[in-house]
């Protein structure tokens, strides 16, 4: 009995892999095809497809851009996102954690087209970060006016929405810790930032893996923000990987997006599991 019910339990996550790796499979078939709007019959081509794609000024400036942003978002967002869970884990009271978290996870709960929205006033000059600065008698800055001030602008919405999510499971590995190494710190007469990055972080690798890996994933996939930003695709600063598969597919260039998602899967999976396979063995080797 107790073996029916376990497959039972398992059954709706078996149906669901096996309807996402028919998916997976099909997606990979069409990218070896010529299947577009003026190929609707498909044929196989090899890697032709693959060939057209990396020849492709937009899609290699949507790799760049999404390379430029989560760089930016996890560079800054760890930094944050342990400083913040840091000063959670060193307060004493419960209550006062569980509401700052609380305001830190806020932005989690903000749909993506809301947060695009949100950043698309925010950068405007008549009434956005730039009415301040006027007001203040700081200059204006050109939010959106180059590609690397694109990406710097599209990476500060991406580390307000994401920072929480990373002290979340910061704050959870932190807590983790066994106390008797960091009250034997205090007895020694270390302060807080010299507990926090001699003691409690080191032993918290486990919440590097899984808080930078979101932070990876959903930086690195990044769609809707830079989509209200530039107004759709026709904004070259802010063109991203993902923006390029749903233009193309859009465009009926269906080959073409499903090798773009395929070598978005293989990055995003070659970083990740090499990333998570480094701090797993430095874990185990302690």
């Amino acid at each position: 009995m107790a073996k029916w019910q376990g497959a039972l339990m398992l059954a709706p996550a078996i149906v669901f892999a096996g309807i996402a790796l028919y998916f997976v499979i099909w997606n990979i078939y069409i990218s070896f095809t010529n299947w577009s709007i003026f190929n609707p019959k498909p044929k196989l081509v090899g890697l032709s497809t693959y060939a057209a794609l990396l020849r492709d000024m937009i899609f290699k400036l949507g790799i760049e851009h999404s390379a430029i942003i989560t760089a930016i978002v996890l560079a800054v967002g760890t930094v944050l996102s342990i400083l913040f869970a840091g000063g959670l884990f060193f307060l004493r009271s419960n209550v006062q954690r569980s509401v700052y978290l609380s305001i830190l996870l806020y932005p989690m709960t903000v749909s993506s087209a809301s947060t695009g929205l949100i950043a698309e006033f925010l950068y405007m000059r008549q009434i956005g970060i730039d009415w301040l600065f006027t007001k203040l008698h700081l200059p204006a800055v050109s939010w959106l006016g180059t590609s690397l001030m694109s990406q710097v602008s599209v990476s500060l919405i991406e580390i307000w929405a994401l920072t929480g999510l990373g002290t979340l499971f910061y704050l959870a590995a932190f807590l983790g810790v066994p106390k008797e190494i960091i009250e034997a710190a205090r007895i020694d007469g270390a302060g807080p930032f010299k507990i926090l990055f001699r003691i409690i972080l080191p032993n918290s690798l486990s919440g590097f893996i899984i808080a930078t890996s979101l932070m990876f994933l959903f930086s690195f996939k990044i769609f809707t923000v830079p989509y209200f930003l530039g107004g759709g695709f026709t904004n070259y600063y802010l063109v991203t990987a993902t923006m390029y598969i749903y233009n193309a597919w859009f465009g009926e260039h269906f080959a073409m997006a499903s090798a773009d998602a395929v070598i978005i899967t293989v990055i995003v999976t070659i970083v990740v599991v090499a990333y998570a396979t480094y701090l797993l063995k430095k874990i185990s080797g302690r």
